[in-house]
């Protein structure tokens, strides 16, 4: 299963992410272990490439960490909570579908 966890600060902006374990939903050709790979990816490089933020993010087998900076400007952040409650949302809706596979929680910091 693969367990994604959410932090969110008192503005309920996500300032940090983690994922960890294998989908597990097949042995060949998995599409929950696919989608998730694909949407951390493309959240990722769109935070590092389109809107421009400088953030630590680590990614290993079966494992990706990323947190945001404290001092991102109003605009940006705005720009980034549009890529993350979009990438947020999907989760969750993939977490429905597929929920022996995915498990995600939001906590606040």
């Amino acid at each position: 299963m693969t367990k994604i966890d959410f932090y969110r600060d008192a503005n309920r902006n996500i300032v940090k992410f983690t994922m960890s374990g294998h989908a597990d939903f097949s042995r060949e050709n998995d599409v929950v272990c696919a989608a998730l790979s694909a949407t951390v990816n493309m959240v990722l490089n769109g935070l590092e490439e389109v809107v421009g933020v400088d953030f630590g993010y680590e990614v290993n087998d079966g494992e990706v960490f990323f947190v945001l900076p404290d001092d991102i400007s109003s605009s940006i952040r705005n720009d980034v909570n549009i890529l993350l409650d979009s990438f947020c949302m999907y989760l969750h809706i993939l977490e429905t579908d597929y929920q022996d596979n995915i498990s995600i929680s939001e906590l606040e910091v």
